[in-house]
């Protein structure tokens, strides 16, 4: 690998990349989407980002075309005090892989990086992921079968009939609920499915999830389950899914469901609230 900026900012350190090579064949270039879990960066070719600045001409017009990732590069933010944790970590990644496949989630090369900086060791957990271009679907903004229509719209340009992208779009949602389903049934384990910019829906109709490193247990009992960063992503997962099932889908949801009757109750709901409040709370005030 190679890049142009080896300079990334974690909390307050500036880290080297210096398991990075520079070559100049590609870019990596800050994502704006990195988060609290992961930095990301997009590989670009470096001929490509030239194209962005320079423009090219195209039947006598000068067009200035945005480069495209090849792949898109996160190091995970967590550090890791053994080997052995690292490969916890991407044997979960394994079994989301297992149960949805290459169709329903943005696929990634996990690798590990013993990584020294400032004289100490450590290791790193990262990814080379598919990049995958599309819309998102925000589960909190009304996702019903017009919003599916807006996305639609607003989706590069495709010879696939609104009629026809509809009905795969739905197949694949489908398919994405009950493989996830499954898992939890077999598994104990879901999916951060709540985070702004997880879903994406493709202009062919697909709909893939691209947060894969955040895969929380799942347990019937009292306990609301707070993830390593300290978010509810465990309920308000289930809360998502039950957001698919019955707004896009229109499917309608049985009241003695297990899954949904034991997390949907409105006095979990509201003690779900009130830790997102106190989470959203800890990121504006820095802590």
């Amino acid at each position: 690998m190679d890049i142009r900026d080896r300079n990334i900012l974690s909390g307050d350190e500036v880290l080297r990349l210096n398991f990075i090579n520079g070559s100049g064949s590609y870019i990596f270039r800050r994502y704006y989407r990195s988060g609290l879990r992961s930095l990301i960066f997009e590989v670009l070719l470096a001929e490509e980002v030239e194209k962005e600045t320079t423009g090219e001409s195209i039947d006598g017009i000068k067009i200035f075309p945005r480069a495209k990732p090849k792949k898109m590069f996160r190091i995970l933010r967590n550090r890791f005090d053994s080997k052995e944790q690292i490969l916890r970590e991407i044997k979960k990644y394994n079994i989301l892989l297992s149960y949805l496949g290459p169709d329903l989630i943005a696929t990634s090369e996990e690798f590990i990086v013993d990584y020294s900086v400032m004289g100490k060791q450590q290791i790193v957990l990262c990814g080379l992921q598919e990049y995958i271009e599309g819309e998102i679907l925000d589960p909190w903004q009304l996702p019903g079968e017009n919003h599916l229509k807006d996305i639609f719209t607003s989706l590069p340009e495709t010879d696939m009939a609104l009629n026809i992208w509809f009905r795969k779009v739905k197949q694949n949602i489908a398919r994405f609920v009950e493989k996830i389903r499954q898992m939890i049934g077999e598994t104990g384990y879901i999916p951060d499915l709540a985070g702004i910019g997880n879903l994406i829906i493709t202009r062919e109709g697909g709909f893939k999830l691209v947060d894969i490193n955040n895969i929380v247990p799942l347990k019937l009992d009292n306990i609301i389950l707070i993830d390593d960063k300290g978010y509810p992503s465990c309920d308000v997962s289930v809360d998502v899914l039950s957001i698919l099932e019955r707004d896009i889908l229109q499917n309608s949801l049985p009241p003695d469901e297990p899954l949904y009757r034991h997390f949907l109750t409105p006095e979990r709901k509201k003690e779900v609230r009130r830790l997102e409040k106190i989470f959203y709370n800890g990121l504006t005030s820095g802590v």
